[in-house]
C-alpha cells in the first residue's frame, strides 16, 4: 500500500462497534482472514515516507523474503521465519485491508514498524502477527511474534495506540462442545518495549457487550450452551464480576441449563463448573 492508513480517534460508540465486529466466534473470524489475501498477488510491498518494506517469492513460503529499508538504505533482509511454524509460514491479510504488510508506528516511538501477517495452516490454525522495530544500536531490524491462533486479530487505533484486537481461541478450543458452538471472548494485545502485552483488562468497554453477546448466544443454545457461557464468564472474570461469574453458574447448574452435545465432565454440571473454574484461573481470568 501507498501509505499507512490516517485513523481517525475512537469514540465509545466506535468502541462498541469495533467489539461487536468481532466475529461469532473465532472460526469465523479465521475463515474471514484466510480468505483476505490472495498469495497470487505477487508484488507486495508497504512505505511511509522514510521507511519501506517488500515481500519476494510470495506463493512459496519456504522461499518468502523480507525486505526492509530505512531511508532507501536496506537494513533487513532475510527469509520469513516463525517459531510458530518454521520456514511454511504463508503469509496472510492484515486487516483492515488485504495486504499482509503494514507500515505503522505500533509502538508509539515515533519510528514506523513493519507488521507482516503470517497464517501456518491447518484446520484451526494459526494467525501470527509479525512485528519489526528498528534497534539503533545495531541498526538492524528486530523482530517480535505473537501467536493468535484460529482467532486472527485486528489492527484498530484505541486510545492512541495501535492495538490488535483478537479473541482468546484457546476457550472456544477447550472442548467443553463442539468448536462452531464455543465462544472466543474478547482479546486485546499491545506491542510495549518489542513484547506483545495483553491490555483486554483496560477496555471495559469492550469487554461488556462481548459478555452480552456470549450471554445472549447461550439463552438461544442452552440445548449446547456450555461453550457459550465459558466466553461469558471470561469476559465477566475481566470485569471483576467474579462472584456474578460463580452464582450464575451454579444456579445454572441446580436448573440443569449447562449442556454440551459432547457430554459435560463426569456428565455433571457441577463438574463442568469446577472444569470451568479452574481453566479461567489457569489462563489468567480469575484469581
Amino acid at each position: 500500500m501507498a501509505a499507512p492508513m490516517r485513523w481517525r480517534p475512537i469514540t465509545t460508540l466506535a468502541l462498541l462497534a469495533a467489539c461487536l465486529a468481532l466475529p461469532a466466534s473465532a472460526a469465523a473470524h479465521a475463515d474471514a482472514a484466510a480468505h483476505g489475501y490472495a498469495a497470487a498477488d505477487r508484488g507486495v510491498a508497504a512505505t511511509t515516507s522514510h521507511v519501506s518494506a517488500s515481500l519476494s517469492g510470495v506463493g512459496t513460503p519456504a522461499k518468502t523474503r523480507l525486505t526492509i529499508k530505512l531511508n532507501g538504505r536496506k537494513l533487513y533482509d532475510q527469509h520469513v521465519r516463525s517459531q510458530f511454524c518454521g520456514r511454511l509460514c504463508d503469509v496472510t491479510a492484515l486487516t483492515p485491508g488485504r495486504s499482509p504488510l503494514k507500515v505503522l508506528d505500533v509502538e508509539s516511538s515515533g519510528q514506523p514498524d513493519v507488521l507482516l501477517g503470517l497464517y501456518s495452516g491447518g484446520a484451526h490454525c494459526c494467525f501470527v502477527d509479525q512485528v519489526f522495530s528498528l534497534d539503533p544500536g545495531t541498526m538492524t531490524y528486530v523482530k517480535v511474534e505473537h501467536n493468535f491462533l484460529d482467532a486472527g486479530a485486528k489492527i484498530v487505533k484505541l486510545d492512541a495506540h495501535y492495538e490488535f484486537v483478537s479473541a482468546d481461541a484457546r476457550i472456544a478450543e477447550a472442548g467443553y462442545t463442539d468448536f462452531a458452538d464455543s465462544g472466543a471472548p474478547v482479546q486485546i494485545w499491545r506491542v510495549i518495549d518489542r513484547r506483545f502485552v495483553n491490555v483486554t483488562r483496560q477496555y471495559p468497554a469492550l469487554i461488556k457487550p462481548d459478555a452480552a453477546r456470549w450471554m445472549n448466544a447461550f439463552r438461544h443454545h442452552v440445548s449446547n450452551g456450555a461453550g457459550f457461557i465459558a466466553a461469558w464468564a471470561a469476559d465477566e472474570d475481566l470485569l471483576g464480576n467474579s462472584k456474578l461469574v460463580a452464582s450464575t453458574l451454579a444456579g445454572l447448574a441446580r436448573r440443569h441449563q449447562l449442556r454440551s452435545t459432547l457430554g459435560l465432565p463426569h456428565r455433571s454440571e457441577t463438574a463442568f463448573v469446577a472444569e470451568l473454574q479452574k481453566d479461567l484461573r489457569a489462563l489468567g481470568y480469575a484469581s
